[in-house]
């Protein structure tokens, strides 16, 4: 078979992906994208905006923010696990890689916080799938190539030096030979990789929504040519989540049961019925995750006046981390029947809190419910210090509770890389012509847990990494 020879060969046609191949197209690198799914996308298609600092959106609503304070406060975030030059060089560029995606034509519906967190995040407006639409196209107006269904086994190199690489087609088996002196890997991340998963959090609870394809195909790849096998960083956390796993977690995405007992997150219990964190912790939701993962179940309590206030009065608190964003959860009472009515395994009610105890095997729940409901009538969570305003009680019956496991959405870390996303070996030097970008890279932004303090942040890097590599290759 003939051996094609190419400028750029991008494996992984994700938003970073995309990016880069949109960067390429514009300096006229012959550039070919390898996407071993037969679409377009990834997880991008399901991101909901991107970070960016001192970017045109912002500007336009006076919003301000100190990139140095913002360095120094995801540094002490991560324990100083995240690397600061390389944090620095994104927080340096966010911005414009905002105004660049809005001049290809991403349209971007606002700019603020997420919770409790910095204002960065510019929301997609038709979510993640309209952008990744916009960069496709871009590209290959540009002239890039794509081929789906075609997964990379290996990079060729001599002398530390990239050479090509090999792919085989998803269909036939058939193995396929580039030729390139850059390979960019986009691969988004190693979520789907039970093995790696297992190494970084050895949990049965993790409910994974990512879209099937984040294997780590990018960091066995990388580390077969050399790359050095950094941390494996952290999961992106979705916090507490519809624990089901006879279901795929994305079918729980958009459920107003899923965001009471979360986002609302009355009471908090674990496996013995007894109350282990302020539930407001849900605030952050990767530090939701980790508590949730403290114990060896967990569920979600509360009672029918609650379920008929978020009904029909209203949240009692906003809901800062979940795709539900409503002002009410309307449909609540009609989901809470329909669960019932089909036996699922997460939900269980009860017309007292014994027997709800009792079905469940929460032998300290009553006195757990007492003693929260008294600390509701005191205004004070002389426990866990729950802001005085979220102290909820739970006092009429049917009682429900939801079992929760934590979603996660990507996972990210294994390979170093420089400033110009080049990976790097052992000894700290860069292996000439292979490069990393997105989630296979965005390790290095990171230390245990993910910060979610700054919203958007994996997408946002994903469109600047790509950006980046592409214009050191231009530059060399």
């Amino acid at each position: 078979m003939e051996q094609k020879q190419y400028d750029l060969v991008i494996v992984g046609a994700g938003l970073s992906g995309l990016s880069a191949a949109v960067e390429a197209g514009s300096h006229h690198l012959k550039t070919l994208v390898l996407e071993k799914g037969r679409t377009i996308g990834g997880n991008g298609n399901y991101v909901e905006g991107a970070l960016g600092i001192d970017s045109y959106l912002q500007k336009q609503h006076g919003i301000k923010i100190d990139k140095l304070a913002v360095l120094k406060s995801e540094l002490d975030y991560s324990h100083y696990e995240a690397n600061a030059a390389h944090l620095k060089h994104y927080f340096d560029h966010s911005g414009e890689t905002i105004d660049w995606l809005h001049r290809l034509g991403v349209e971007f519906a606002g700019v603020g916080a997420q919770g409790d967190s910095w204002p960065t995040i510019h929301a997609f407006t038709g979510g993640g799938h309209a952008a990744v639409q916009v960069l496709e196209q871009k590209a290959r107006d540009l002239g890039v190539e794509f081929l789906t269904s075609i997964a990379a086994q290996r990079i060729l190199s001599t002398d530390s030096q990239v050479q090509g690489l090999v792919a085989k087609n998803e269909t036939t088996g058939l193995e396929q030979t580039f030729l390139t002196k850059h390979v960019l890997l986009a691969t988004g991340g190693y979520a789907d990789n039970p093995q790696l998963m297992k190494q970084l959090v050895n949990s049965s609870r993790l409910m994974t929504v990512s879209d099937g394809k984040s294997t780590g195909d990018g960091l066995k790849l990388a580390w077969q040519a050399g790359g050095q096998h950094a941390s494996l960083g952290a999961p992106q956390f979705g916090g507490g989540f519809i624990y089901d796993p006879m279901k795929p977690a994305f079918m729980y995405m958009g459920s107003e049961l899923g965001a009471a007992a979360t986002q609302e997150a009355i009471l908090w219990v674990n496996e013995q019925g007894e109350r282990f964190i302020n539930e407001d912790v849900n605030d952050n939701m990767c530090n939701a995750g980790n508590a949730i993962l403290t114990q060896s179940k967990v569920y979600s309590i509360f009672d029918q006046a609650a379920v008929d206030h978020l009904e029909k009065v209203g949240l009692y608190k906003k809901v800062g981390n979940s795709p539900v964003s409503p002002d009410k959860l309307a449909k609540l009472p009609e989901e809470i029947k329909a669960d019932l009515a089909s036996h699922q395994r997460f939900l269980t009610s009860a017309a007292t809190i014994d027997e709800l105890a009792a079905k469940l095997h929460l032998a300290k729940l009553p006195q757990t419910i007492q003693n929260y409901n008294q600390l509701v009538a005191a205004g004070i969570d002389t426990d866990y210090g729950k802001d005085a305003k979220y102290l909820t009680s739970v006092t009429d019956g049917p009682f429900y509770a939801v079992e929760l496991g934590v979603g996660i959405a990507a996972a990210i870390g294994g390979i170093r890389v420089d400033n110009c996303n080049r990976v790097l070996n052992d000894y700290g030097y860069p292996i000439g012509g292979l490069y990393v970008i997105g989630n296979d890279a965005a390790g290095m932004m990171v230390g245990d847990t993910y910060a979610v303090t700054l919203p958007g942040s994996t997408a946002g890097y994903a469109s600047f990494s790509g950006r980046n590599a592409v214009q050191h290759i231009v530059e060399e």
